[in-house]
């Protein structure tokens, strides 16, 4: 089967979203990593920032012009929501406080993304990403509820690994799109 392609108006619209995201997760990913001896604040703050960023470009990606309509309200809902974690996990950096807002908010984002993949993949090609989007934030919410007895230092490495796997899916997926909304020019062989 061969691969669908990306008309290049559409990777046009959708690459700074998708590269926004994954750029976020990135900085959030090396900040997990490379913060020496993480307290509760610093999990709070970090993921609160992670969070309310990431709702910005996930409203932006849903809000791309040839987008479908129907899908912003659940675009609206999962960035409404990251956007409440973070500020939850901002104003009450308590371990269980954060552990409830962001794997309540990562997995129904998750689950909205995997609903976007099922539902209106085939009417925007795009929405093929949100099936590995959708499964990380699930994974990373399931797996910070798992963790809810660790230590902060624990539980940052925990959201740090499904941030460096979300940037890694990320950066191939805005690569790919920039790669697609440049317009072949023709030639000899086209």
């Amino acid at each position: 089967m061969p691969a669908v392609k990306i008309p290049a108006t559409i990777a046009a619209e959708v690459a700074t979203p998708v590269m926004g995201r994954a750029l976020t997760a990135a900085v959030f990913a090396l900040v997990s990593i490379f913060w020496p001896h993480a307290n509760n604040q610093v999990l709070a703050y970090s993921l609160a920032a992670f969070m309310v960023i990431s709702a910005k470009f996930i409203w932006d990606y849903a809000c791309a012009p040839s987008a479908p309509k129907p899908v912003r309200g659940l675009y609206a809902i999962a960035a409404a929501l990251m956007l409440l974690a973070g500020l939850v996990m901002a104003f009450r950096p308590d371990i269980t406080v954060i552990v409830i807002a962001a794997s309540t908010a990562w997995i129904v984002a998750g689950v909205l993304e995997i609903v976007v993949y099922a539902k209106h993949r085939a009417q925007f090609v795009p929405f093929k990403d949100q099936l590995v989007t959708g499964f990380v934030s699930l994974g990373v919410g399931g797996a910070l509820l798992l963790g809810m007895g660790m230590d902060a230092h624990a539980l940052l490495g925990l959201a740090g690994g499904g941030a460096i796997i979300l940037t890694v899916f990320e950066l191939i997926s805005a690569f790919g799109l920039r790669h697609a909304a440049k317009e072949p020019t023709p030639g000899l062989w086209s």
